[in-house]
């Protein structure tokens, strides 16, 4: 008889690895990369085009531009490709990243090419109609103005003013007149300037038979959409902000604050970015962590508070982001300080870090547990400037980190004197705790 009063033994994860797939290409020259997994006939085809946040002359450019591509071809009004999809049960879906756009079809493998003349249709002549750009355009104004009347957003547009500069593609943020501002012609430019084979890539992921492949390279490998490939952005005039720096930022009858924080570190691919993200676990990445235990499990200032490494290729800070009650904003502050101050003052118990490395990994392995969150993964090195090996490395510094290791990290960059902080909330309370 099963006896819960004795717990079942815990292994150790042994033996995750992650092989990314060589890069192939299409007859017209497209990369693409194929993750052939799984027992069941469904595929999701991802084409990535190098136009993103970072090309952008006006915030969301991007990602309206992708979107409405979806909604109406040359050929084919937007109910008309819904009940196309519908119909052969696939899914669209696009999305914006700072280099890269993601254009993508999930479908089954009877209806593939179905799907993937929908794709293609929507790629080289999108219709970009006045009346799906409105219909998108409120929808998101209506997300963009909700959001404005929250801290938490707040916070976060500020706090990215402040680290990259106001100049900068990445501190620009939408506004519900700016979205309502629109017009079919600026969609139609940015199309033209970047949506062209030499600027694309494909990542393909499911039950990959021959005959999908067969599919993919007589359809989207025949595309004909002549073009320049646009550079990458120039990182070069970037530096990473000094600290410290604190801005409060005022919303009228706010019930609560929002902290957002970014303390500058290291880039992706630096021999120091592994052993910060294990630090950022420790100091406030799981429900366990030194942030959670203290100021919501100890203190009750928060119902949840975390920390994290947000690392690009060129550049990478650690965040920091909760949302507590006016009068205990001041306090959370100081309690985020002491815990850095401990991190730096005294190594990381064995035990602790052991629950770390098996929460880490138990994280990673989940990235393996699907073809899909494979092909996302996979995906990431062209979205976010991955190296193949990158899944791989970080699982050995994850085994290999030692207690000696966070604290020589912790010492480097977790200083309050390079934190740059933003408080959103009602600055008439919040001004009787801070000196502004």
């Amino acid at each position: 008889m099963h006896n819960n009063h004795n717990q079942p033994p815990v292994h150790p994860f042994t033996d995750v690895r992650l092989d990314v797939p060589p890069v192939e290409h299409l007859s017209n020259g497209i990369s693409i990369r194929v993750v052939n997994a799984g027992q069941d006939g469904v595929n999701r085809l991802s084409v990535f085009v190098r136009g993103g946040v970072l090309h952008e002359q006006k915030p969301m450019l991007a990602a309206f531009t992708a979107l409405t591509a979806l909604e109406g071809t040359q050929t084919q009004s937007s109910q008309q490709i819904a009940e196309k999809l519908d119909y052969y049960g696939a899914w669209k879906s696009a999305q914006a990243y700072d280099e890269w756009v993601e254009i993508a079809f999930s479908s089954l493998n009877d209806n593939y090419q179905a799907s993937l003349d929908v794709l293609c249709d929507c790629l080289t002549q999108p219709a970009f109609r006045v009346y799906d750009l409105a219909q998108l355009q409120r929808r998101h104004a209506a997300s963009c103005a909700a959001a404005l009347r929250q801290v938490k957003y707040l916070a976060s547009v500020k706090l990215r003013e402040l680290y990259y500069g106001a100049s900068h593609p990445l501190a620009a943020s939408p506004t519900p007149e700016s979205i309502l501002d629109f017009k079919v012609d600026q969609l139609a430019d940015f199309h033209q300037n970047h949506y062209c084979t030499a600027n694309m890539a494909v990542v393909l992921a499911g039950q990959i038979t021959d005959d999908i492949r067969r599919r993919t390279d007589d359809t989207l490998g025949r595309l004909l959409m002549p073009g320049k490939a646009t550079p990458a952005f120039d990182w070069s005039t970037f530096s990473q902000p000094a600290g410290p720096q604190q801005l409060l930022v005022h919303l009228d009858d706010a019930v609560q604050s929002a902290i957002a924080i970014a303390i500058p570190a290291v880039k992706r691919g630096h021999p120091d970015y592994f052993k910060i993200r294990i630090l950022a676990t420790v100091f406030g990445g799981y429900f366990g962590s030194r942030l959670m235990s203290n100021v919501r499990e100890q203190k009750g200032y928060t119902y949840g508070i975390n920390a994290f490494l947000a690392g690009r290729e060129h550049d990478g800070f650690i965040g920091i982001n909760t949302e507590c009650d006016v009068e205990h904003t001041h306090d959370v502050l100081a309690e985020i300080c002491r815990e850095m101050r401990r991190l730096r003052e005294e190594p990381v118990a064995d035990v602790e870090l052991q629950l770390v490395r098996q929460y880490m990994l138990g994280d990673l392995v989940k990235t393996l547990d699907t073809p899909f969150s494979v092909g996302s993964y996979v995906s990431s090195i062209i979205t976010f400037g991955m190296y193949p090996e990158y899944f791989n490395d970080q699982v050995r510094d994850i085994l290999a980190v030692t207690a000696a290791d966070l604290l020589e990290m912790a010492r480097q960059y977790l200083r309050e004197e390079r934190m740059i902080t933003v408080i959103a909330g009602d600055c008439n309370r919040l001004r009787k705790y801070f000196n502004e």
